[in-house]
């Protein structure tokens, strides 16, 4: 029984990450060939500011919150749940509407583009923080999310094929996008009070939102400067370079996070099993070594795999640009999307040992040191390769970053054999 319920978990976790995966390699390119260069282009620095949004509102809780949760229900509190749930949920809301609008302000002073695009994607922040992911990780019990995001992709993908025809339909295409995630995000949340009562709105508590955000404030620096050089490439490139690298390099690093997504499903169902593993551990026998040992174990099975299938994808993408089955490809895309793939299988590492391992052995200050570092290095890195290079310089830049990120984490724990 308990299999089955690992099984139903595991394809639940596929279908999540699968749709949101496949949601933009079905209607970006289609949307590139629909609205032109120039307003894919202002669509997608719009999307790359509702990304950073996202990146402030998720804080550290996709890590830390499964780890409070599971602790919570270790111990039979239903009331502690509630509480943890509850004092994220209301952390995650206030950083929104502070990090929206500031983010609206300077878009609409500093840029001449189209304030509703960016509201547009801003609902799409809105519902991936509704959606309270790292719950339904931590209860390890994913179906019912599964069919919330599988129903509201299918409908934007539908509706963005019968609504959208030409550049004019801009601002259109971000409501319809950023409308399937605050869908599946509605859906979700209105279970979780169902399952907890709107009383649990009582438990949030000002004190508790504050030491939230003072205990995850490591692996939110950390996740600030992930995203500085995962998403700065294409407000760089709009900025050092013109509308042809801006959608080229765009369309190409979608396709990477998608692989990027269609992979997540092994780490979110890997990340439960270590944190669970480590716990079970006698403080004696927590070491880095150890921790080493404890995620290489569950990080090598999606290394592997990852390394099998990604050239598969990548020759079956080129196959269909050549035979023109899918439309909004350049050469010039194809190869980026070549030279950046290997970012996937350092990405899968990089989540396991970075903020999954890092946090075990209590070494937060150097993950967020790391990444901060590696991050302001890459991003003034990417301005220069991008100035000369431009898209291709950028995804040297975005590959580059993934490998000296793995470097470091690993480095912590071979080179400090120390308790965490």
């Amino acid at each position: 029984m308990r299999l089955n319920s690992h099984i139903i978990n595991g394809l639940s976790l596929m279908v999540i990450q699968g749709a949101n995966a496949l949601f933009p390699l079905l209607i970006f390119p289609y949307l590139l060939s629909v609205l032109g260069k120039d307003a894919f282009a202002e669509m997608v620095v719009a999307e790359t500011l509702a990304f950073y949004v996202l990146t402030v509102c998720l804080y550290s809780f996709d890590i830390s919150g499964v780890q409070a949760i599971i602790d919570a229900r270790s111990q039979s509190e239903k009331a502690r749940e509630a509480e943890c749930f509850i004092n994220i949920l209301s952390v995650r809301i206030v950083l929104f509407l502070i990090s929206s609008l500031i983010v609206v302000s300077l878009y609409y002073v500093f840029t001449d583009g189209n304030v509703l695009i960016l509201l547009g994607w801003l609902a799409f922040s809105l519902g991936l923080i509704l959606q309270c992911n790292y719950y339904f990780q931590a209860i390890e019990n994913n179906l019912l999310l599964a069919v919330f995001v599988l129903i509201a992709r299918l409908a934007g993908v539908v509706a963005v094929y019968v609504f959208i025809h030409s550049e004019a339909d801009v601002v259109l295409t971000s409501l319809i996008l950023g409308a399937s995630f605050l869908l599946s995000g509605v859906a979700a949340i209105i279970v979780l009070f169902n399952h907890f009562t709107l009383n649990c709105v009582r438990l949030a508590s000002i004190n508790a939102m504050i030491s939230l955000i003072y205990e995850g404030r490591h692996l939110f620096f950390g996740n600030v400067s992930v995203t500085l050089f995962r998403g700065a490439n294409v407000l760089i490139l709009a900025g050092v370079s013109n509308s042809t690298a801006v959608s080229s390099y765009a369309l190409a690093e979608k396709v990477i996070k998608s692989i990027q997504a269609l992979a997540r499903p092994l780490n979110q169902l890997f990340v439960p099993r270590v944190v669970k593993a480590w716990s079970l551990l006698s403080i004696k026998q927590r070491n880095n070594l150890q921790a080493f040992h404890l995620v290489w174990r569950n990080t090598r099975v999606q290394v592997f795999l990852m390394a099998f299938v990604l050239p598969i994808g990548v020759v079956s993408i080129y196959i269909a640009h050549t035979w023109g089955i899918v439309p909004g490809f350049s050469d010039q895309t194809i190869l980026l999307i070549a030279l950046m793939a290997p970012a996937v299988i350092f990405g899968v590492a990089n989540a396991m040992f970075g903020a999954v391992g890092l946090n075990l052995i209590g070494a937060q200050s150097y993950f967020a040191s790391v990444v901060f570092i590696v991050g302001a290095c890459i991003f003034l890195f990417s301005m220069i390769m991008s100035r000369y290079y431009a898209a291709f310089g950028a995804a040297s830049a975005f590959i580059l970053a993934e490998m000296l990120l793995l470097t470091s984490f690993t480095w912590k724990y071979l080179r400090t054999p120390t308790h965490g």
